[in-house]
């Protein structure tokens, strides 16, 4: 990275080592752009990324190696515009730094399908979520044993209710949410609730 970037005249590298060094460059210096690792000690890129926009607003970039959807998606979260893969050529590298410094969000093409899949998930899960609002909270409670695979006779147990009320709390629970079995009410919960 440095042998690349020295090259480059209208590039100016100043590197830092950890977190603290990272946010005391941000301070004194104001980059443009910043490249942060994922694995920045002492406790990764996210928490260097918020104390780094505490002190001014850098356009930050994180990058690694093999990161998941998840991954990338809350580096965006955390405040950064955009993410690499250490792989990237050297001439790729480039063109995303250039990029970001003219306010592109530099994310590889397979990064920005994880991220519309991964937004459409979130999303799915917040409109079950509203969905699942109608319902008691009695309902939502014997919903999550049902999910968690408790039979009527469990449930009535745990519950200090009779296996009737439990029938009759199902029943509820399936017509409030547009469902026709306790498996499509489980497969319904776990899409809202899971973490």
């Amino acid at each position: 990275m440095r042998t690349l970037l020295a090259g480059e005249r209208d590039l100016e590298l100043v590197e830092a080592a950890d977190a603290e060094q990272l946010a005391r460059v941000v301070a004194e210096r104001r980059p443009d752009v910043v490249l942060i690792d994922l694995n920045l000690p002492p406790d990764g890129a996210f928490a260097a990324l918020r104390r780094a926009l505490d002190i001014c607003p850098v356009r930050a970039v994180i990058w690694s190696f093999e990161p998941t959807a998840a991954t990338v998606l809350a580096a965006i979260r955390a405040g950064a515009v955009g993410y690499l893969r250490k792989e990237t050529s050297p001439d790729g590298l480039l063109r995303a730094i250039r990029g970001t410094l003219r306010g592109e969000a530099p994310l590889g093409r397979d990064f920005a399908s994880m991220l519309v899949e991964e937004i459409h998930e979130v999303a799915d899960r917040e409109r079950a979520r509203e969905q699942a609002a109608v319902l008691s909270a009695r309902e939502r409670e014997v919903l999550e044993l049902v999910a968690r695979g408790a039979s009527n006779r469990e449930i009535a147990a745990q519950l200090y209710i009779s296996e009737l009320t439990v029938k009759r709390h199902m029943q509820n629970i399936l017509r409030k949410l547009h469902v026709s079995s306790r498996a499509a009410a489980s497969a319904f919960y776990r899409a809202a609730f899971a973490a």
